[in-house]
This record gives C-alpha cells, sequence and structure tokens, in this order.
C-alpha cells in the first residue's frame, strides 16, 4: 500500500480538532471505528435526535474524519482512518514529535 501524503495547513488543523473538541463527536467516532453505521443507529446508541446527530456527521463529514455511502433510501457513515492518521502525524511532524505509532507491516 502506498504511503498518502496530505499537505496539511493550520486551517485543515483547525477543521479537525473542531470535529475532535466535541464529546458527541468522539463519541460517533468510536462507534464508527468498529463498523460502517447508518444514522438510525448511530442515534439509537448515542442517544440524540436525528437531526442533531445529522448536524455532528455533517461537521465530521467536513473535516474529512467521516464518508458516506447511499444505499437506497439509508446512508451510511464509516471513519476516515486513512485521512485521520494523516492528520495526527502531520499534526506530529508540525511540532517536531517523533511518530511511535505501530508500522504497517507489508504483505508478501
Amino acid at each position: 500500500m502506498a504511503e498518502i501524503t496530505i499537505k496539511l495547513n493550520p486551517q485543515t488543523f483547525s477543521k479537525y480538532f473542531k470535529a475532535f473538541g466535541d464529546p458527541t463527536r468522539l463519541k460517533i467516532i468510536m462507534l464508527l471505528a468498529d463498523s460502517e453505521l447508518n444514522v438510525n443507529e448511530i442515534v439509537k446508541e448515542i442517544g440524540l435526535s436525528q437531526p442533531t446527530v445529522s448536524r455532528h456527521l455533517a461537521i465530521l463529514r467536513q473535516a474529512n474524519v467521516v464518508t458516506d455511502r447511499r444505499e437506497a433510501q439509508q446512508v451510511f457513515y464509516s471513519l476516515n482512518k486513512e485521512s485521520i492518521e494523516s492528520c495526527c502525524s502531520g499534526f506530529c511532524c508540525c511540532l517536531e514529535i517523533p511518530d511511535k505509532s505501530p508500522k504497517k507491516s507489508k504483505k508478501t
């Protein structure tokens, strides 16, 4: 798998940190870390109204933290792990903090 390099600037970091800076959005991120879910499933797990959850999902989408996929009348959301990884490693590089995340092994 080729390494993805994304040019991150303060505006991009600001969107990420806005997305990460709310407890409800962090709960949604944790839910989506395990599997793809539709809005109704997220609403059930979070315990908030559908419009509130949709508003949080819009912020996560704008920050490229989640992606969405339509299937008939339903929208399914999943975590954009590559984007989050780029943000975290890019921020560490900005601050000159060594990346100590486990490296993915190459499949042979």
